[in-house]
Order: C-alpha cells, then structure tokens, then sequence
C-alpha cells in the first residue's frame, strides 16, 4: 500500500475525506510482473471508472468525487499510465491486456458485479470486459466512445491515420528528437489552443484542468502511446454489441470533435438495453464540461439499476 500518492484533483473538486475516509490505495501485480495502481474511495455499490487514451483519473475526477459519498468508487491506471508500471512488453499494450488487468483487480478487491463507467477509449475496456466475463457487469455509462476503429472517424475526416502513421515514422527514425518536442508540448501555446478546442469545451471546463492534462500527456512515454493506440484503432465490437443486455448508459457530447455523436448513436442503435443522452454543449469530456449535469444523470441511472434489482 502507499497512501502518499494523490490523485489528480478538479480545479474545482473538494476533498471529501472527512464526509467518507473509506479511502484505500495500493497495487495489484499482474502475471506478466507489472505493478497496477488503484484506488478505492467510499462504500457501497462498486462503480469502477476508466478512463481514456493516454489519459488519467482527471478525466473523472469530479464524479469520483461526488459518488464516493454513497457508493465504492474505483480507479485504475493503466499499465504505461502515470503511478502505473511500464510493462517490459509493450506488445500487452492493448485493450484485452488492460481487461485483463481489470478482471485481477476485481479479484483482488472481492468484487464479484460492478457499475462501470468509462470515458473514449475506457468504453473500449469496458465492452471487452463484458466479452470476457458479462456476469461481473451489472450496468456500464459509455461517455463518448466508439465500438469501432476511432482514426476512422476521429474529427469527422480519415486523415488521421495517416497522420498517426507519419508521426510513428518519425518518432522511429529520430526518437530523442521527437521525444523531447513531445515533452515540450506542454509550454507551446498551439498546442494548449488545441487541445482546449478539440477535446473540451473552453468556454465550460475549467482552464486549469486542461492545462493539467496537456502536461499529463506531455509526460507520458510517447511508446506508451503508439503502440497502444495501434491496438486500439484495431478493436471493433459492434459484431456483438447486440448480445450486450446489461443496462447501459450511453453519453454523447453535442459538440465532440474527437468521437463523433454518430459514434454512439451507433452503439445505442446496437444496445438493446441502451439510452443514449446527449450533454447539450458537452465536447469530449462533457463529465468535465458540465459535470454536475453529468453527474445527476449518472445517479438517475444507478437509482433505476438498484431499483429493477430491488424489484425482480
């Protein structure tokens, strides 16, 4: 166990400690030898959160927050990811492997059913779960995800896989050049303008969470990236979506640059037991733009969960 690392705070989160000290860190090591971290915060249903593509528990940081005063919020780094080990296999950078690794988890916690919400490629993780063990999932929120190949879409254009292609040539070609404007990225104006642009919405989420991520990402192992994200443009789900019965959750952003609406109106039309709901305003990480908002609807829906379950 090591209590002494924080999570990554909301500029506008508070510390609920002394509403529900139930607060637990600590590893699990997987059978490959790498150190997960997690974190447990509060009692009560198990809601398990993951996040996003090269991303952190920032990204839910408010709902963590706000659920752990009544329920056992749960968070996980993913290997490669901040506290998290670097596997020293970088092929088991893919979403079966992080599935995996959430599966030992869920064992090392005793933890037999759970919520699970996931951001963008946390939707990924969370539809693989449900493919390799359906029975540990008693409902999913899937905010602005995709079931299919995300550089496909992502931006509403497929340039971007060639894009992503000549970015991995040339990190192969010159890796400390490209490693230290990569690391860079973090003071470059542009890219903040960016990033503000395209994944959230300014005009909503809180400047210093955004800055807070570019630097996350700017410190992240640019390896750890490439070859996660050539997986993950490789999973499809949507062959089997229709076998999903578990009630689902699905949020879209109205103006998601990233993942396009289109996206998870897809998943929705494939899910039997899906609502989709649209966050007015919201770009990729409308649990972040309007998290209050997001949060109610997220209650609303475990109150129904408990309520089917109380009364079947």
């Amino acid at each position: 166990m090591d209590p002494s690392i924080p999570r990554p705070k909301g500029a506008k989160s508070k510390k609920n400690h002394l509403i529900n000290p139930a607060i637990q860190h600590g590893y699990i090591t997987t059978k490959d030898h790498t150190r997960i971290f997690y974190s447990s915060e509060g009692t009560g249903l198990p809601l398990v959160f993951c996040y996003g593509l090269v991303c952190s528990s920032l990204h839910w940081t408010y709902q963590i927050d706000y659920f752990q005063k009544n329920y056992q919020s749960i968070w996980f780094d993913y290997r490669g990811h901040q506290n998290s080990d670097r596997p020293k296999n970088l092929n088991s950078l893919n979403i079966e492997t992080i599935t995996s690794d959430l599966k030992q988890l869920l064992d090392e916690l005793e933890i037999d059913k759970a919520v699970f919400i996931g951001h963008s490629m946390g939707v990924n993780v969370i539809l693989d779960l449900f493919r390799q063990a359906p029975e540990r999932v008693h409902g999913m929120v899937l905010s602005n995800g995709t079931a299919r190949q995300p550089l496909d879409s992502i931006f509403k254009i497929n340039a971007f896989k060639g894009i992503f292609q000549l970015l991995q040539k040339a990190h192969g070609k010159v890796p400390q050049v490209f490693e230290f404007l990569w690391k860079r990225q973090k003071a470059n104006p542009f890219i903040k303008a960016l990033v503000s642009l395209g994944g959230f919405n300014p005009s909503l989420t809180h400047e210093k969470d955004i800055e807070l991520y570019i630097q996350q990402v700017a410190n992240m192992d640019p390896e750890i990236f490439f070859n996660l994200i050539q997986n993950y443009d490789r999973y499809d789900a949507t062959a089997w979506l229709h076998t999903i019965k578990a009630p689902a959750l699905i949020l879209s952003g109205e103006i998601d640059f990233v993942i396009p609406t289109e996206q998870q109106e897809l998943m929705h039309q494939l899910m039997p037991n899906s609502r989709l709901e649209i966050i007015r305003q919201g770009s990729h990480c409308p649990q972040m733009d309007l998290h209050e908002l997001v949060n109610l609807k997220i209650e609303k829906f475990l109150k129904e969960i408990q309520f089917i379950e109380k009364n079947a």
